[in-house]
């Protein structure tokens, strides 16, 4: 359901969720993705759903996005996935909230 990054390379704020995996070993990692839609409550609760459904299989789900001008490729194995939080972000979020 990952969409691409705009021309410029950032995503585009309206399709753009934050994405927070707390491994089963208690560490967190938090990445960006970009909806293939309009951020809505539907279309994040979809997104979330197949992450879910994803949750110890050995799926491996990559994401890849600009942010802050940097360029970012994690992955992240869904086996050692205890837990998800997907949420909506606005381009109004401050910078100094989001944890790399």
């Amino acid at each position: 359901m990952a969409g691409q990054p705009e021309e410029n390379g950032e995503l585009e704020w309206d399709r753009t969720v934050a994405v927070e995996f707390t491994l089963v070993a208690g560490e967190t990692v938090s990445v960006r993705d970009a909806l293939d839609e309009p951020a809505t409550e539907e279309s994040v609760r979809r997104y979330a759903e197949q992450l879910i459904r994803e949750i110890g299989t050995d799926t491996v789900r990559t994401f890849a996005y600009w942010w802050e001008g940097e360029f970012y490729v994690d992955a992240v194995r869904l086996r050692d996935v205890a837990a998800v939080s997907v949420s909506t972000i606005s381009a109004e979020d401050e910078s100094d909230e989001w944890e790399e």
